[in-house]
């Protein structure tokens, strides 16, 4: 009797510990659960953290293009450095005692009053035309130094004015026309045309009879003075349906019919008269 009342009473005992750490352990579940949800909703986007967020990314997003034109100048005048020191080179190493020097080429020339001039624009067209120019990129200038400065509400009002901006961006080719920009490219001895430096096997190029040293003059009737006016071209109309090249190869004008999309060639940029 004495064991059975002693087992009777460990039984209670243990069922009372266990039940209270079973509600202990609920209670502490409720607790835990209460926290996450407090947290949940804490995390819960703040729809003016989100705008500004936004915003920051708009900003981030010119800055990036801005960079990337940069970086894009750089590399156009690299290659020109390039191709101009291994020209000097072999006119050095030349000792066959003839004239071989070659026209260097400029690259990155800024725009003056003289070389549009001489391109056949009017003086005073010419000095108004420079004049915006340098007043837009004062502007843009301004813009982002105001942008890096300001709150998420003015960010807003500043990058749509600089997104707008770079939209209507003044350049001397919009403002003087295909023909003329490309007079003041030669007057200014800055190239004015790429050359085919090799057709790659398999594509279009070559099955429409590319060569290396092809000059490029027109895709689809689109004036082509350097490498972005391909890579724009055969960016538009309808992969597939062919258009028209036209091109100088050995001192004869010839037009090739190309499908549009990627044309599998790599270029040069070449300084040539624009009368050709």
């Amino acid at each position: 009797m004495k064991s059975h009342l002693t087992t009777l009473i460990i039984a209670l005992v243990v069922g009372y510990f266990g039940g209270y750490m079973s509600n202990t352990d609920y209670f502490n579940s409720e607790k835990s659960s209460h926290k996450n949800s407090a947290n949940n909703n804490n995390q819960k986007p703040n729809p003016f953290q989100t705008q500004a967020d936004s915003d920051d990314l708009a900003y981030q997003f010119e800055l990036l293009q801005y960079k990337f034109d940069g970086l894009q100048n750089q590399v156009e005048t690299l290659k020109v450095s390039l191709k101009n020191n291994t020209i000097s080179q072999n006119d050095a190493e030349d000792s066959s005692g003839k004239n071989n020097s070659k026209k260097k080429i400029k690259s990155n020339v800024t725009p003056n009053a003289e070389n549009l001039i001489a391109s056949g624009i009017n003086p005073d067209i010419a000095e108004d035309i420079l004049r915006r120019m340098s007043q837009q990129d004062f502007r843009r200038l301004e813009l982002q130094n105001m942008m890096r400065r300001s709150s998420s509400t003015q960010r807003r009002e500043y990058s749509k004015e600089l997104r707008e901006l770079n939209s209507n961006k003044i350049t001397l080719r919009s403002e003087m026309g295909d023909d003329a920009y490309d007079q003041y490219l030669y007057v200014s001895g800055q190239n004015n045309r790429v050359k085919v430096s090799s057709v790659m096997a398999g594509s279009p190029a070559e099955s429409s009879g590319f060569q290396p040293d092809d000059i490029i003059l027109y895709y689809d009737d689109k004036k082509i003075l350097s490498w972005p006016d391909v890579r724009a071209a055969t960016m538009q109309g309808e992969i597939g349906s062919y258009t028209s090249i036209e091109i100088i190869r050995d001192g004869t004008q010839m037009s090739l019919m190309v499908p549009r999309g990627t044309l599998g060639v790599q270029l040069d940029a070449v300084q040539i008269e624009p009368a050709q």
